[in-house]
């Protein structure tokens, strides 16, 4: 009688033989006339012909969509190259403070489909009034304890400060994160708000925020530097 240790080697022995020479059942048309698999539970398979050609389909579904993952996240990276080129175009040709906030503002909003921004800082800004100055205690809820160096993302606000820097629209708005504008002139920054749950979730890179930030903090330095 064989045991239950025997058939486990006996099988592997067959597995190993099959693997050293893949080409074994090629010549061997009775076995293979002879030789079934299982139903697997998803319809079809039952020779080894079929669940072979079943195997390889689904390998070349799931290498389709690693394919289609990675050119889609390069289409999606090359534009946001151009988007952020652009905007640096554009930063080098404004005259004063209000075009240079505009342009940053609308680049924002078309070319990175921001949804909603508060401009903050930690003093009033006489030459940029749309800047909202904001207590310590207020900054430090944003900052959650971070120096004011860094993009941050996937930030935490108060129902209370959200209606303060986005009015009815911070209700709805599901994540945050915080371009950083910290230049000679200027120390504060652009909160960005999103209905999306996953938008700026705290996994989410932050090199994109922070090459905007070096962009903006330099346009802004630049205008308000007293002439």
């Amino acid at each position: 009688m064989t045991t239950a240790p025997e058939t486990d080697d006996r099988a592997d022995q067959v597995r190993a033989y099959l693997r050293q020479h893949p080409q074994f059942l090629w010549d061997q048309e009775d076995l293979l006339h002879t030789l079934t698999l299982p139903h697997v539970g998803r319809g079809s398979a039952s020779s080894l012909l079929e669940r072979q050609a079943q195997v390889l389909r689904e390998e070349n579904a799931r290498l389709h969509q690693r394919i289609t993952a990675l050119l889609g996240a390069a289409q999606q990276n090359a534009a946001l190259g151009l988007h952020l080129s652009d905007l640096a175009t554009e930063l080098l040709q404004t005259p004063d403070c209000t075009t240079t906030l505009n342009t940053v503002i609308t680049r924002l909003r078309e070319g990175f489909q921001v949804e909603e921004m508060a401009l903050i800082a930690r003093a009033p800004m006489a030459d940029l009034p749309q800047f909202l100055p904001l207590d310590q205690a207020d900054f430090q809820e944003i900052l959650n304890g971070f120096p004011l160096l860094r993009a941050a993302t996937g930030l935490t606000l108060s129902p209370t400060l959200r209606s303060t820097l986005f009015g009815a629209a911070g209700a709805g708005l599901e994540s945050f994160a915080l371009i950083p504008l910290a230049g000679q002139h200027l120390q504060g920054g652009i909160l960005l708000g999103s209905q999306h749950p996953g938008r700026y979730a705290e996994d989410a890179g932050a090199d994109l925020l922070d090459q905007i930030a070096r962009l903006v903090t330099a346009a802004l330095d630049r205008c308000l530097t007293p002439c």
